[in-house]
């Protein structure tokens, strides 16, 4: 579990057959979860530079990972620790789609989704781009928009975005139970 809140943005050094090499600071251990542009992947060794996650099939079909190459830059996150503070919201690293990065307007930067999804979308509700925590400011049919501050932009790989981009996608927890729940 993850609250949407980057912790570092680092680097990819290295892609081999599968495995991911990232350079961090961050303080991991061999099996701890970390958030890498909002999908949960597992630290499987590390060396003096960072650490080493390794990407299944499924997760390199749904989410960005298979576009990564060395010398990208990627938002992390290491998992919730209960009794600390949520910051953001509740994220499970879980991608639920790639949207398309479409255009920005001021700050207010816009994301193309898939049709059948839009159904999760609620103005000012929560959605995880990229691993960073938002809130939804505009919807129309399955467009939406989220106000970036120059802080957020700074702190996290969205300043970097490019129009066209796929981005990682997870939508509200809560809203997806609730949808569920209607059906």
């Amino acid at each position: 579990m993850f609250t949407g809140i980057i912790e570092e943005v680092a680097k990819i050094s290295k892609i081999s057959r599968g495995k991911i090499h990232i350079e961090s600071n961050l303080k991991v251990k061999e099996g701890d979860s970390v958030a890498i542009q909002g999908a949960c992947l597992t630290i499987m060794d590390i060396d003096n530079k960072g650490f080493f996650v390794e990407a299944m099939k499924q997760t390199m079909g749904i989410t960005t990972v298979s576009q990564w190459k060395a010398g990208d830059h990627v938002n992390l996150e290491r998992a919730l620790k209960i009794g600390e503070r949520l910051g953001g919201h509740i994220l499970l690293g879980h991608v639920d789609e790639l949207g398309k990065f479409i255009r920005i307007r001021g700050n207010e930067y816009y994301f193309q989704i898939n049709n059948k999804n839009a159904k999760y979308l609620i103005p000012k509700g929560s959605i995880g781009i990229n691993g960073v925590s938002l809130t939804v400011t505009t919807i129309s049919k399955n467009i939406f928009s989220v106000s970036l501050i120059p802080y957020t932009l700074k702190k996290t790989t969205l300043g970097s975005l490019k129009i066209s981009s796929f981005i990682n996608i997870e939508y509200d927890y809560f809203i997806k139970i609730l949808s569920i729940n209607k059906a």
